[in-house]
This record gives C-alpha cells, sequence and structure tokens, in this order.
C-alpha cells in the first residue's frame, strides 16, 4: 500500500477539490493549517489556495484518525513523531466524498434565495446539498454574514408576514442550528489558551446568535465551550467556579432575558480569578439604556464587533467598558 510520501507533491487542487475527495470541509481544512500548520499550500494567481495529491493522502490520514476517535492535536503529534524517525504512514482512501451538483460561482444573494426556497419546502436534502456548496465558496465569517443572517431574516420576514407557518420557521431555525453545531464540533479545541464559555441569559430561547458567536471564536483559535440557551445563574455560578473560564459571556434578545444580568458581575466577584463578564445581543441594541445599567463589558451591536471586541479585551487592551 503506498505511504503518504509516495505521492506527488505538485500543487493542483483547489480546496473545493480537497474538500470533496477528502470528506474534510473547508472550513474545518483552514483550521487544521492555521492551528498546526500541518500543511503548506501553495496559492494560485488568484490567491486561492492550492493542494497536492501528498496534502490529500495525509489529510485523508487525518481525518482516519480523527474518526477513530483521536483528537486532531494527538493526529497531528503522532504524525510528526512518525515522519521524524523517517516513516510515512500508509495512505488508506476511503469512498470520496459526494460532488455537489450545481454552479460553484453563485454569489451570496442566490444562495439565500436557494436556502430559503429549500427550508420553506422543508426540502431536507436540497438544504444540505446548498449549504455544503456555500461552505465550499465562503470563509466561515462572509459564509454567516452574507448567507445564514439573511437567509434567516427572509424566514423570520416570511413568518411575521404570514407567509408561513411558525412550524416551518421552527424546522428552518433547527436545520440552520444544527449545522452551525456540526462546524463548531469539527474545530479543533486548543486547550492552552483563553477558556470562554457563551450562552444565553435566564430565559432566552434564541441561540444562533450565541451560537455563531462561539464558533467563530473557536474559529479563530480561542478554547470555547458552547453552554447553549437559557441558562440559569445559580448552576452557572457552581460551573465557573469549578471550570474557572477567563471570560463568560451571554446573550439575550428579549427584554425578560436581561432582568438578572445586571446582577451577575457582582455573583462572580468572589470567584478567584475572577472571569471577565461579556453580553450582548438584540435586547441590549432595542433598548440601549440597558448597557450602562449592567456591569460588564458590552460587545457590540453586531457578531463581528463582538468579535473584536472579545479579541482585544483578551489580548489585555481594555476597551472602555460601558458599564461597571
Amino acid at each position: 500500500m503506498p505511504k503518504i510520501v509516495d505521492y506527488p507533491e505538485d500543487a493542483k487542487y483547489n480546496i473545493k477539490s480537497v474538500s470533496q475527495r477528502t470528506g474534510v470541509q473547508p472550513v474545518t481544512l483552514r483550521a487544521w493549517e492555521r492551528r498546526y500548520n500541518i500543511l503548506e499550500p501553495n496559492r494560485a494567481e488568484n490567491g486561492y489556495r492550492l493542494y497536492s495529491e501528498r496534502d490529500i493522502a495525509l489529510l485523508v490520514w487525518l481525518k482516519n484518525q480523527v474518526d477513530a476517535g483521536i483528537s486532531i492535536s494527538s493526529a497531528v503529534a503522532d504524525y510528526r513523531s512518525t515522519t521524524s524517525k523517517g516513516i510515512s504512514p500508509e495512505a488508506v482512501f476511503n469512498t470520496p466524498a459526494p460532488t455537489i451538483s450545481r454552479r460553484s460561482n453563485l454569489p451570496a444573494n442566490e444562495f439565500v434565495k436557494l436556502f430559503y426556497n429549500a427550508l420553506i419546502t422543508r426540502d431536507e436534502e436540497t438544504a444540505s446539498e446548498i449549504f455544503e456548496k456555500a461552505m465550499a465558496s465562503f470563509d466561515l465569517f462572509p459564509l454567516v454574514e452574507l448567507v445564514i443572517f439573511p437567509t434567516l431574516r427572509e424566514i423570520g420576514d416570511a413568518w411575521f408576514n404570514g407567509k408561513i407557518y411558525i412550524a416551518v420557521e421552527h424546522f428552518a431555525s433547527g436545520f440552520i442550528r444544527s449545522k452551525l453545531m456540526t462546524i463548531y464540533q469539527a474545530l479543533p479545541v486548543n486547550r492552552k489558551v483563553s477558556y470562554i464559555m457563551i450562552g444565553g441569559a435566564p430565559g432566552e430561547l434564541h441561540e444562533i446568535g450565541s451560537l455563531v458567536t462561539a464558533l467563530l471564536l473557536r474559529e479563530a483559535g480561542y478554547r470555547v465551550e458552547y453552554l447553549g440557551p437559557d441558562l440559569p445563574l445559580d448552576d452557572l455560578i457552581q460551573y465557573i467556579q469549578e471550570e474557572k473560564p477567563k471570560m463568560v459571556i451571554l446573550s439575550a434578545t428579549i427584554l425578560d432575558a436581561t432582568e438578572d444580568l445586571d446582577k451577575f458581575d457582582e455573583m462572580i466577584s468572589s470567584i478567584k480569578p475572577k472571569p471577565i463578564f461579556g453580553f450582548g445581543g438584540a435586547a441590549f441594541n432595542r433598548n440601549p439604556e440597558l448597557i450602562s445599567k449592567t456591569p460588564g463589558y458590552y460587545l457590540g451591536e453586531t457578531i463581528s464587533q463582538s468579535i473584536k471586541t472579545v479579541k482585544t479585551i483578551l489580548e489585555g487592551k481594555k476597551p472602555n467598558p460601558l458599564a461597571g
């Protein structure tokens, strides 16, 4: 059986082709590259990554290790240890991932239109194909900003205007949540960096915003634990005492979910070291007077602002807290 080192190093495959042949999603592939420096793809004249057959063989080997229950960090360490001894692992190829029979150069608004139609007709197979295609076409942040959020807004407007049932809206939101969670869980976890807990405030049942925040921060290299919606504060305090995160972020899209957050900073003040408290969400955007009444760091009106604020805080460049 051929070994990884036996495959040619000519770089000629784009990231979409590599993803289809290996079953490794582009967002995961980029995260592995950035976090572990395991691949160094060449660049085409247009700046796109180009990979070789040897790169593909290595990715298949790594994915097989991960699928067998080995963490990606352990798989990378094992590969480096083995190759440092002059030994190359065997390249065991599984059946290539299926290709998606849709155009690859669709603009974001066309993806939104197709994705929306597939979701409101509950066509899961087509919706999955469109989502996979969008993932292959956009980096993670543009995928969220240009495809996911606009689709959710279209679905929300359709429900508000009586064009679809609330059950359909729930189906669509649940479908998108499951896709985002799959990406989140596929990203590598670095336990040597700042540890962030993220979830919904008490009574907050909407979770796409906090999940996306968790996803983008994990993709940025932080150790992130997403705790889900509607977190009881007493239970959360006990968990924080045990796990000692560097930062805790709670979101609220409805006014009722903000009621107890003005006490949260005081509730964690006895924990040593005291975690940083960050908050945000549509409830604060619609009611800006609440920002100054909530001790902690308001992260911003948008997801992109929130990510930048968190990075600034954790890098030790204290932004001006709008409260406390």
